[in-house]
């Protein structure tokens, strides 16, 4: 079977203070431009509610971005993204369990971590669990994958439908709905039902071989992966009857959206009398006659009706998975903004600064509620607390500078070396050693815009070339003509020139720089003020935004915790060495401190931002130094 179709069932109990449950899919693009699926079942146990809402979460975003980054789908990249989110629930001392597969091609690739989620396949009448750490196997047509809790399987038997030929999962998702509202612990409950489906483009072309096969054999076997080579599982075992309980609601398979463990949304008791598979609970069984249905379908009557209320059922099971599932996704954002405002509410007297970083949390689980639902007023009404509890836990400090330079001509730019501090004017440079507040002078070049430092050099940009002037002898040369730009940054010996729509890259070779190359592989469009730093990643001032890339790609980076109205933004300065990106609101005469995961942590004020031309921090001293005017500024952090 070359192409396949998923259906993808999710269902998971109400997140409790002992247990959360997480249930998720995405599709995930590679490296080599293929698409695969990663479905996953993970259970925290004793994070609290709102806290192992997010966790669950964190562990799927965290596998999941690992792949993104895998060149194609394997084992091995699915090994990697599981260590990545193992070590991620053993560096927070976590009892975690999870099962990550990724259905890519014809194949699936399984990953587990702890023994509370097992993974079942079901092939015709046969079925198998997956007990092994990392494997993988073939998908056959027809094939059902149970990724579930050690919880959901002690709680409800559905070993036999799902050997049942052509079975619903969204019907048996609907009829275990029902039995949810009534348990009282459902915080250990979840399971993944992903249906194995030929696209349609497929199905012609192989259903001939699909009759030989069944006139061959009834029998089907998982090839796995176990560490000691690759060997086939019989597939012919029973599962043993589970024991009792419950569980929650469902999504129709292969769209990106993930289900949240936060709140159980009102979930619809519709039930097709007809069409229901038969649920064992413990103690309690629902009593439907599938066989019985099966035998009077031959009847002409009944089967049109049947067909009437099929239809009738489908859509109306299409439209209440979609709604239930947006009401969960809802209330699981609201739920965890709330959890997590009541966190910070309780720790604004004791740590005010982490505080502050709980209501930023809180801030951004709500915003994602009002996206789906902006009319709540619930929602609304919990923003505006968030919002005001972060404004009272903002904090704004003001700055005492002292001068440590004076020098002829008014800075252009301030960059650092290796022990001391460069300030540029429009025709010679400055170097200030910072511990015994010397200046030694060179000269530059006539009509310097702005500069940067590297190796024990001066990279000076004059609006059409870029000059190179070593520290030690002053001496200079032109390295190559550049393009209009309004900033120079160097990293690792590459030049980089930001323009007004893209970033040039000039690339050392023997005996000087190669032709330039387009970084950005977009082109953007910045302001006349805009400045950019480098740390691995470029971050670049843009009106009242900082954007972020990351290999020539724009990142997903906005800045969280700001209230009021950013200005203009200008200077900007991090390297690979600080946690933080330090960048200059001309229009407000302040610098944010901003964590590089986007949380706006504080705000330092001071008339003196205002006329900045230069930025240089040094997290390891405390302190940090503008250029203003024919000034060098330095003031603590």
């Amino acid at each position: 079977m070359e192409e396949i179709n998923l259906q993808i069932e999710k269902i998971t109990g109400q997140a409790s203070e002992r247990a959360s449950c997480g249930v998720f899919s995405a599709r995930v693009s590679f490296g080599d431009g293929t698409i695969g699926t990663l479905v996953s079942c993970i259970l925290v146990k004793g994070a609290g509610s709102g806290d192992g809402a997010t966790v669950v979460k964190d562990i799927f975003d965290l596998a999941n971005k690992k792949l993104e980054g895998a060149q194609t789908g394997s084992l091995e990249a699915l090994k990697q993204a599981s260590e990545s989110s193992r070590e991620f629930t053993s560096s927070k001392n976590l009892d975690a369990s999870f099962s990550l597969t990724l259905f890519y091609k014809n194949a699936s690739y399984i990953s587990r971590s702890g023994d509370k989620v097992k993974v079942w396949v079901f092939a015709n009448s046969n079925s198998q669990e997956l007990s092994f750490g990392h494997g993988s196997g073939h998908l056959k047509n027809g094939q059902i994958i149970l990724i579930a809790t050690e919880k959901f399987l002690s709680s409800f038997d559905i070993s036999d439908i799902l050997k049942e030929e052509g079975v619903n999962l969204e019907e048996i998702v609907d009829g275990l709905a029902t039995e949810i509202s009534a348990k009282d612990d459902q915080g250990e409950i979840g399971a993944a039902l992903v249906l194995v489906k030929e696209s349609e483009s497929a199905e012609a072309g192989v259903a001939a071989d699909d009759e030989k096969e069944e006139e061959i054999s009834e029998e089907t076997s998982t090839a796995v992966d176990d560490g000691e080579g690759t060997q086939e599982l019989d597939t012919s075992h029973e599962i043993a009857p589970p024991d009792a309980a419950i569980v929650e609601s469902h999504i129709a398979a292969s769209d990106t959206e993930k289900s949240q463990p936060g709140a159980l949304a009102s979930l619809s008791k519709f039930k097709n009398p007809i069409f229901a598979p038969g649920i064992f609970v413990k103690n309690k069984i629902t009593n439907i006659n599938i066989a019985s249905f099966r035998n009077r379908k031959t009847v002409v009557v009944l089967g049109a009706v049947a067909l009437l209320i099929l239809a009738g059922s489908a859509l109306f099971s299409l439209k209440g998975g979609a709604d239930r599932e947006k009401i969960n996704e809802f209330r699981g954002y609201l739920d965890s903004a709330s959890a997590k405002y009541e966190e910070g509410f309780a720790l604004i007297d004791l740590n005010r600064e982490k505080a502050r970083g709980i209501f930023i949390e809180a801030d951004g689980e709500i915003k994602k509620a009002l996206g789906i639902k902006p009319e709540d007023e619930e929602a609304r009404a919990l923003e505006a607390k968030i919002a005001a509890k972060l404004k009272e836990t903002e904090s704004l400090a003001s700055v005492d500078f002292s001068t440590i330079s004076e020098v002829n001509g008014s800075l252009v730019s301030l960059s650092k070396g290796d022990d001391s501090l460069v300030g540029v004017t429009e025709s010679a440079l400055y170097v200030i050693d910072v511990g015994g507040e010397t200046t030694a002078e060179f000269d530059g070049k006539s009509g310097t815009r702005d500069s940067a430092v590297y190796d024990n050099n001066v990279f000076v940009f004059d609006g059409k070339s870029v000059w190179r002037i070593d520290l030690v002898g002053g001496a200079g040369e032109e390295i190559f003509g550049g393009h209009e730009a309004q900033d120079i940054s160097v990293f690792l010996g590459n030049v980089y020139l930001l323009g007004s729509d893209q970033i040039y890259k000039y690339v050392p070779v023997e005996g000087g720089y190669a032709e330039s190359a387009n970084y950005l592989n977009e082109k953007e469009k910045f302001s006349t003020s805009s400045k950019f730093t480098i740390d691995g990643s470029i971050w670049v001032t843009n009106g009242s935004n900082v954007f972020k890339y990351l290999r020539g790609d724009k990142q997903d980076f906005t800045i969280s915790g700001l209230l009021d109205a950013a200005g203009e933004f200008g200077e900007i300065y991090t390297d690979n060495n600080i946690d933080n990106v330090y960048v200059i609101d001309k229009t407000n005469s302040a610098m944010l401190v901003v964590g590089k995961e986007g949380v706006y942590k504080k705000a330092y004020q001071s008339a003196e931002f205002g006329k900045a031309s230069g930025l240089v921090v040094d997290e390891e001293t405390g302190k940090f130094y503008i250029a203003g005017g024919n000034k060098v500024l330095v003031a603590d952090l």
